[in-house]
């Protein structure tokens, strides 16, 4: 099927993630993020860390960690130096819901911060991490354990 929108319109719609209006610029994401643009990831990341309407910074983040694709980590880690906490909060949620503990150093940089609320999601973030490792480890070890007893079945049934 062919596009719906053309490149022409797709530009202007691009170009509406710098109006004024903050509920243009959600509105844009939206539709950019409906029509599955190659181009919106690194723009939901500037966004993040540019736009000066912090519940759209929020929004934001929400709207990256919907799709894989999406998922710009230098976004997210932009969101947790956010000046608004409710930004930075966000930011540790997705990236917990996530689970790539190749930020780590920057959550745990989040235990300073002055808002006790963001140490604590802070927290919660590490303890994510920790909880996703340990279901990993556990679903590995199964795995090995069932490969080592059907290697003993198949040495049994030889002899």
């Amino acid at each position: 099927p062919s596009p719906v929108f053309s490149e022409n319109e797709v530009e202007k719609v691009r170009q509406s993630l710098q109006d004024g209006d903050a509920s243009v610029r959600w509105a844009a994401a939206q539709l950019l993020y409906s029509i599955h643009d190659p181009k919106l990831g690194l723009e939901l990341e500037r966004m993040i860390a540019e736009d000066p309407d912090a519940d759209l910074r929020i929004k934001i983040v929400g709207l990256m960690k919907g799709r894989e694709e999406l998922v710009r980590l230098g976004g997210l880690v932009k969101g947790l130096r956010d000046i608004d906490k409710s930004v930075r909060i966000a930011s540790l949620g997705a990236l917990g819901d996530i689970g790539d503990p190749s930020v780590v150093t920057w959550v745990t940089a989040l235990l300073k911060d002055p808002e006790p609320d963001v140490k604590i999601a802070a927290l919660q973030t590490l303890g994510r991490f920790q909880d996703r490792r340990k279901a990993e480890f556990a679903a590995l070890a199964e795995k090995l354990k069932k490969d080592y007893e059907e290697a003993l079945r198949r040495e049994a049934a030889r002899r």
